[in-house]
């Protein structure tokens, strides 16, 4: 089968490899083989492809300590062709998406059945591809670090970043559905996609202040790289106001210093933090992609219902890789690039 994989770390052209003789993983008595026919683009691919997360995202065991050939993708969409022994939820031609543990940019993946559920009905597998990855990143800042839930946001004022990205339309798309008031912020040519998303705000950094338009908030949703103190002045003060990242320093540390100091390092930052907000009455949170089936299988109803839509910009041969990740970098895309596995280039 083909893989995606990287022999080394640098640009899309330099580091991209499509491995057309890999080998099928074997399936356990809890997992499901996926014949894939399509999986989305996300900016940590390509940041993983230049070096970050070289000691976290590493395939360990496999290829000694350089950690390659690395195999890349973090989530899919496609149909079942075998499952173990202890499968119960799915059986052979099952139309499934996940958001799993392993790479998933190949041909044929074998991920744990508790990592997968069945794809939303009236959506193709490009369209299912483009959110697993969003989606659970998003649902597990909120539910699970934050300890929110849907009846959470009834009333409540959220503010998301880099509206317009995969996460930004995404989360905005899912707050709103929970019934929230939301703002986004994006730059000058998104204003209108993101409003289009039902984003109650829009704020254009090129051209608004956000730190004199944005007050009072409950909930700020960061995945900007450098925003931190102005989205925590956002806030309200003292009303339990919540502040969740997903662009948290823990990799680059772990990165700088190895995974056991970095780690160390980074518990203690985020413990200083949360401190420093909880005097002000706040709670402070990173958030972290956890596969769930289960999560999986909510967002799936809430695509079913028309609340959430999938939002495709751009779609690519798995031989036209290198662009996909070359457009990725540029930061143009509204929503999220995808790869067809059926396509030929």
């Amino acid at each position: 089968m083909r893989a995606l994989e990287i022999h080394r770390y640098g640009s899309a052209a330099e580091a991209l490899r499509i491995n057309t003789d890999a080998e099928v993983s074997a399936v356990s008595a809890d997992q499901i083989l996926i014949a894939v026919k399509a999986v989305s683009v996300n900016p940590v691919d390509c940041a993983i492809r230049r070096g970050y997360g070289r000691e976290v995202f590493r395939t360990k065991g496999e290829a000694g300590d350089s950690g390659f050939p690395m195999r890349l993708g973090r989530d899919a969409a496609g149909v079942v062709t075998a499952v173990g022994s202890q499968v119960e939820n799915f059986r052979p031609g099952d139309s499934v998406w996940t958001a799993p543990t392993v790479p998933t940019a190949a041909d044929y993946i074998v991920v744990a059945a508790s990592e997968a559920a069945l794809m939303p009905q009236g959506v193709s597998f490009v369209q299912a591809a483009s959110l697993p990855f969003v989606a659970m990143t998003v649902w597990n800042a909120l539910v699970n670090q934050a300890d929110l839930f849907p009846r959470s946001f009834s009333g409540k004022r959220v503010l998301i970043t880099r509206g317009a990205g995969g996460v930004g339309s995404f989360a905005i798309q899912l707050v709103k559905a929970w019934g929230a008031y939301v703002a986004g912020i994006c730059s000058a040519r998104n204003v209108d996609f993101v409003k289009g998303l039902g984003a109650d705000l829009v704020v254009d950094y090129t051209q608004q202040d956000a730190g004199v338009e944005l007050r009072d908030f409950d909930l700020v949703l960061d995945s900007s790289f450098d925003k931190e103190k102005q989205l925590l002045d956002a806030l309200k003060v003292n009303g339990g106001a919540t502040y969740v990242t997903i662009t948290s320093p823990k990799v680059r540390l772990a990165d700088e210093f190895g995974l056991e100091v970095g780690f160390q390092k980074a518990d203690v930052l985020l413990a200083s933090r949360r401190a420093e907000q909880a005097l002000l009455g706040r709670h402070y949170h990173w958030g972290f992609m956890r596969p769930s089936g289960n999560a999986l299988g909510e967002v799936a109803r809430l695509v079913e219902r028309g609340q959430l839509k999938p939002l495709v910009d751009r779609i690519y041969p798995l031989e036209g890789i290198a662009d996909a990740h070359e457009y990725c970098e540029s930061g143009q895309a509204q929503g999220k690039i995808v790869i067809d596995m059926t396509l030929s280039h």
